[in-house]
């Protein structure tokens, strides 16, 4: 009976899988810039580019994710942020000037969020504890027969 039960859910999940495949339903994983803003700076000539927009100061870093849970992050790196897809780099020396600048304080170091660095990883644990709870269960529960 266990073998017979455990075939199926195989059969059931082998199927599962070419359905998906065939229909071309994306599983989104890989990695994926992060750029957050964490002070703003004034919009003055300073602090303009080249192509006549602005910058902020933001932190910047990458995730690594399966189904849009982060499992890994790279260091973070305090950056010039522009808007959520374009940074620009800066110099510590760089961000040394923009601090006098603008007459404010640039933290020295930063951190990646919550749930980028933590949340991520409970999630996908306890994803993977039903997951073997239920191949546990239906495995080894008694047959009553």
């Amino acid at each position: 009976m266990k073998l017979s039960t455990l075939f199926t859910v195989g059969l059931l999940f082998l199927g599962i899988n070419a359905a998906i495949a065939r229909v071309g339903i994306p599983i989104p994983y890989g990695d994926e810039d992060k750029i957050i803003k964490i002070l703003d700076l004034p919009d003055t000539e300073e602090f303009q580019l080249e192509d006549g927009t602005y910058f902020d100061i933001g932190k910047m870093y990458t995730i690594s994710h399966i189904v849009w849970l982060p499992y890994s992050n790279t260091e973070v790196v305090i950056t010039g942020y522009v808007d959520d897809d374009t940074y620009v780099e800066l110099t510590p020396e760089q961000l040394i000037e923009i601090a006098a600048l603008a007459k404010v304080e640039i933290p020295e170091t930063a951190s990646a969020s919550f749930f980028d660095r933590i949340g991520g990883k409970i999630v996908l644990g306890l994803l993977a504890l039903v997951v073997l709870y239920g191949i546990y269960a239906s495995y080894f529960k008694k047959d009553t027969e």
